[in-house]
């Protein structure tokens, strides 16, 4: 009663001040019902019946008697023939089986390695997870249980609502009673008392106090604040704004499955991404919280501690860690390592997923970089000591048709990286939601047991196996790994495991057409070629891919997606034009660009990096004779591979590389036609053992048959080594040049930034003259690494002054001599290589 009246009053509120208003309304009703009426007369008696005479009528009835008659007679006459057809295609459908098209399904990418973890392997993963297809995240509602009118309305808020809460635990300032938190604080205060030399009582409370302040800091700097209001909130404005530059966010429904049965076990995920973007752990968020999977803890650089950003990161699960540890500081901070062991375990002890990045940062070059061990190493001695029971790591793969990011052309180039500011975020930000950047993909691998690795490698038959020829790479001293958290004893297992990871990462990277279409044009069509030879490329490539098991993010005709791609990278990367009716597309391959292209090419580069090795082994080689020793083949290999460990992981940690390296050989053999056996057992071989067997009991003989291989000389097949060898041409042009920039050392050390730009200076040079041909090869990444090779050979040593670091020769090699040996170990795997012209 009191809303009518309610509704009275203001409709006579209205009528007090607006009178006019409710008679033009009345006066215009009145004159639309007389419209409506008008016209629904006049409709009425459109089809009202018309009366009509007899003689119609009948007139009507025998028409349509004469007509059924006359059908009659038709079907009478076509009778036979039709019974003769039907008899024709019963015939046919009997003895010629219809094609049945199958449907291809893509390949279920990042499934365990069977010698590994065989029981991880079996686990989470059936044909019918096998069988399930792509999906477009942007497009799927997995949340939404009733779908309705206002449900498909009102999607994206509806999906976010329902989305699963989690109740995430929060991390508080309890970690700082812990006994390793304090213990920490008392050895710290210990070594300041024992370096200023003084043992007052009331000094040594003082430094006491500045160090239990301190750890409060560094927690609260540290301290991640989840919250699932946030998510959901975040959720939803991703869904508006990841279509303004993203055409679609693919992953496999099956491998969603097995991470959402995966977290039902009750133990946490170590998600593992590659790094490429800064984007890459938002989309990882995204995902788990659209499928209902509990969002991980992320660890951070500190260097995204920004104002605004950094709180809403916090909200979203990161917490801050330092970049970078000082080499000499780094040991004697026990304060901050003990609040990040304690602070991770703390974690893990309440529930929660962990994600961080094993690169450390993103790459710069398109191949994942090598490892960094430190926090996963706080994974590994929580699993010691107790803390966790196991933990089930999932290594994932991302990659985009266009780097959201950009290009690193301004860092590979020397010059220093600029630090992320509020402003410059939002300045990106801003270029981001204005461009298009095509598809992202996102694989995440098979859960692998933790547990079950570190038996494997520790206790089972990997640690029995014998690597003659293994590559051991030295750690990082500016990470925790180089430190004292971890023990002597478990740094072999984190190597291993952490390596593994990344090779499985890095090998279930899908390809996207970007990638393909840089690749073809930077190794096999440098000066460009028609676009008919640019698709049978393509098709060939596919089809190599596929028979790898290897999944590509683009569907459809090789024609349509080169075009798309060539699009996407645009005019200042690849150059359309039309040459006598004929398409042409022409690679930049000057610098600044060809630095942007070459890495869109080095994800497909990783993935023949060992096929590339034995191709620059073969060209080093005397082939006079047609046919090389095995034995000397795989020695090169080797050498190559030690020469460029910093760069790629060859094969799986728990391979033997000798092995990987062998079986790749008789791949080539087998489905390239590269080789040729030949049988060495002649007749003088026979003898030659007989005459051995009357000198030598038979324990002491070794009758292995050195295995020679003939080269086929098809013309075919001479391309193919000339192509696969120049995937790796570009590095090693660099090594060579770093070495030979040595000599710059002689006598004098140099600051790291020094060297590294003296060194890109001379490169730019012998480009200049012609001494070098890939402009890619002028790239800073590759002088670091060749520096860090260097160190592991005891050739140049590294000594850190503050937060700078300079370079000095070995005493034993402070001379022109030895630089000279240096350069000419490198040169001898570029005279294999011939110019691409």
């Amino acid at each position: 009663m009191e809303g009518f009246l309610e509704i009275v009053f203001f409709l006579g509120f209205l009528y007090w001040f607006w009178p006019n208003l409710f008679l033009e309304g009345a006066s215009r009703a009145n004159k639309m019902v007389d419209i409506v009426t008008s016209r629904m007369f006049e409709a009425v008696n459109r089809f009202a019946p018309v009366p009509k005479q007899q003689g119609d009528s009948l007139s009507t009835i025998n028409d349509l008697k004469r007509f059924s008659s006359d059908q009659r007679y038709k079907r009478i006459l076509n009778r036979e023939s039709e019974a003769k057809a039907r008899e024709a295609q019963l015939y046919d459908i009997k003895e010629n089986v219809p094609p049945i098209s199958n449907i291809k399904t893509r390949p279920l990418m990042g499934l365990t390695c069977y010698s590994c973890a065989p029981v991880s392997r079996d686990s989470l993963v059936n044909q019918s997870t096998k069988n399930l297809g792509l999906k477009n995240i942007l497009n799927e509602y997995p949340a939404i249980r009733k779908k309705g009118v206002l449900t498909r309305t009102f999607a994206h808020f509806t999906q976010c609502y329902e989305a699963t809460s989690y109740n995430y635990a929060y991390v508080d300032s309890s970690i700082l009673e812990e006994e390793r938190v304090k213990l920490a604080i008392e050895k710290t205060t210990a070594k300041q008392v024992e370096e200023s030399n003084r043992w007052e009582e009331e000094y040594c409370e003082q430094l006491l106090v500045q160090n239990e302040r301190r750890a409060k800091k560094l927690f609260k700097d540290m301290q991640s604040s989840m919250s699932d209001l946030l998510f959901k909130l975040t959720s939803w404005v991703l869904y508006k704004l990841l279509p303004c530059f993203l055409s679609s966010i693919v992953v496999h429904s099956g491998q969603v499955k097995m991470i959402k049965e995966a977290g039902q076990t009750g133990l946490p995920l170590i998600f593992l991404p590659l790094h490429r973007s800064h984007l890459d752990y938002i989309m990882i968020s995204f995902i788990l919280f659209n499928n209902n999977i509990q969002c991980p803890l992320i660890a951070a650089g500190d260097n995204l501690r920004m104002p605004i950003f950094g709180s809403l990161l916090r909200g979203l699960g990161a917490f801050y860690i330092r970049r970078r540890l000082d080499p000499v500081l780094g040991q004697k901070d026990y304060v901050y390592k003990a609040i990040l062991h304690s602070y991770m375990n703390a974690g893990l002890r309440a529930g929660h997923n962990v994600e961080f990045f094993l690169e450390g940062g993103r790459t710069r070059t398109g191949k994942p970089l090598m490892p960094k061990y430190g926090i996963f190493s706080v994974i590994l001695d929580s699993l010691m000591d107790g803390t966790i029971e196991d933990a089930l790591l999932v290594p994932v793969s991302i990659n985009y048709e266009k780097l959201v990011d950009g290009n690193f052309i301004r860092e590979q180039l020397g010059q220093p990286k600029k630090m992320e500011t509020f402003r410059s975020t939002m300045r990106s930000i801003w270029h981001v939601l204005n461009s298009n950047y095509g598809m992202a993909r996102i694989d995440l691998n098979q859960p692998i047991s933790l547990r079950e690795l570190m038996k494997t490698f520790n206790n089972g038959k990997v640690q029995n196996q014998v690597f003659p020829k293994s590559l051991r790479t030295n750690p990082s001293n500016s990470s925790l790994y180089g430190t004292d958290v971890v023990s002597d004893e478990y740094k072999y297992l984190v190597e291993k495991i952490s390596k593994h990871v990344l090779y499985d990462g890095a090998r279930s990277t899908s390809v996207m057409s970007t990638n393909a279409v840089a690749y073809l044009l930077l190794r096999q069509f440098r000066k460009g070629a028609t676009l008919d030879e640019l698709v049978a490329a393509l098709d060939e490539l596919r089809v190599d891919l596929d028979n790898k098991q290897k999944d590509v993010g683009f569907s459809g005709s090789s024609r349509d997606a080169i075009l798309y791609a060539v699009d996407m990278l645009g005019v200042s990367l690849i150059k359309k034009e039309v040459i006598d009716d004929k398409f042409f597309i022409t690679p930049d391959t000057s610098l600044p660009n060809v630095i942007e292209l070459n890495y869109y090419s080095n994800i497909l580069v990783n993935y023949y990096c060992l096929e590339a090795v034995i191709a620059t082994a073969l060209n080093c080689m005397d082939t006079e004779l047609g046919e090389v020793s095995e034995d000397e083949l795989v020695e090169g290999c080797l050498d190559i591979c030690n020469l460029l460990q910093y760069e790629f992981i060859f094969c799986k940690p728990c391979q033997d590389l000798e092995g990987a390296i062998r079986d790749c050989i008789e791949t080539l053999t087998i489905y390239k036609e590269i080789f040729t056996p030949i049988n060495v057992d002649t007749i003088e071989a026979q003898k030659g053992r007989k005459l051995a067997e009357q000198f030598f009991d038979e324990d002491e003989l070794d009758y292995t048959v050195a295995k020679q291989l003939k080269i086929n000389d098809n013309e075919s097949v001479n391309d193919y080594l000339l192509f696969t060898s120049s995937l790796l041409a570009p590095l090693i042009e660099s090594y060579s040049v770093t070495a030979f920039c040595m000599d710059k050392l002689i006598g004098q050390p140099l600051p790291e930034s020094v060297l590294i730009m003296e060194t890109l200076d001379e490169m730019k040079e012998q480009l200049g003259t012609g001494s070098i041909y890939f402009d890619e090869s002028v790239s800073s990444d590759s002088v670091k690494n060749a520096l860090k090779l260097f160190q592991t050979w005891d050739i140049v040593e590294c000594q850190s002054e503050g937060k700078h670091r300079k370079f000095n020769l070995k005493p034993s090699h402070n001379n022109h001599d030895s630089i000279r040996t240096l350069a000419s170990r490198i040169d001898k795997y570029r005279t294999g290589v011939v110019s691409l012209e």
